[in-house]
């Protein structure tokens, strides 16, 4: 009796790229180059080009954080990194610019750049089941004033917290676990189960001369626990990881003002 071989071949496709188009504006007060205007209108056009794509609302607390008559450029390139984490812009090119001064008041002016861009959603967790939400206890901060982190859960999911101080130097420019991380918070517990709540205190960088910084927290919850390391040198070290992992997970990011 002769035996019949079946050989059945799964091809998985990547989710395909789109092509858009988005707007992105930047008004200053003549403090900043137009050349450096425009790299942040830029910024913003992809920045835009990426929440027409996945669909969604990107949390208004980040994109408040840079201030819109004088946001500075690394503002917006941090957030942009931020918002890489749902999607990448894998080219872009520039269809129109205007700069000028604002219609009815001279003192202000802006740069406003129109970009065509390639965007490549990142696969996300589609469970409506699995979800959770994060709220801080207020948006600015000083110097050994209490940041107070509020997480609720919809399942037990483990939760990790990574916090992003993109100043530059050698101190500062990485990606740090806090949560769960004992010289952080003595709370190592990172399987959740409806509620976490946790309190870190807040420093001005000493070395750095600027009066306010930005900074950013990235939270991942996972069906499973995944050994991430303590720190990534580069935010995008800690994107590959979220990625390439094939365990159902979710994240969230905020930021947050620290003035001297």
């Amino acid at each position: 009796m002769k035996k019949v071989l079946f050989f059945f071949l799964i091809i998985s496709f990547p989710i395909q790229a789109e092509i858009v188009t988005a707007i992105g504006k930047h008004r200053h007060l003549g403090n900043v180059s137009t050349v450096e205007s425009c790299k942040i209108a830029e910024e913003k056009a992809k920045k835009e080009a990426i929440i027409k794509t996945i669909g969604q609302t990107i949390s208004s607390n980040v994109v408040s954080n840079c201030s819109e008559i004088d946001g500075e450029y690394d503002c917006e390139r941090n957030q942009f990194s931020l918002f890489e984490l749902n999607a990448d812009v894998t080219g872009s090119k520039i269809i129109n610019r205007d700069d000028g001064k604002e219609l009815g008041n001279d003192d202000i002016q802006f740069c406003e750049i129109e970009i065509e861009a390639e965007v490549q959603p990142i696969k996300k967790n589609e469970d409506p089941t699995f979800q959770f939400d994060v709220s801080l206890n207020q948006r600015v901060y000083r110097s050994g004033e209490p940041l107070e982190i509020n997480i609720n859960t919809s399942k037990d999911m483990y939760i990790a917290i990574f916090q992003w101080l993109p100043y530059g130097g050698t101190t500062y420019n990485k990606v740090t676990k806090i949560f769960p991380n004992e010289e952080f918070n003595k709370n190592t517990n990172d399987l959740v189960k409806n509620q976490l709540n946790l309190k870190y205190e807040v420093y001005f960088p000493p070395e750095i001369k600027k009066e306010k910084v930005d900074e950013y927290l990235v939270f991942v919850a996972s069906e499973t626990q995944i050994p991430w390391l303590n720190e990534y040198s580069q935010i995008e070290g800690l994107k590959s990881q979220m990625i390439k992992n094939k365990i159902l997970m979710e994240n969230h990011y905020t930021g947050y003002i620290v003035i001297k």
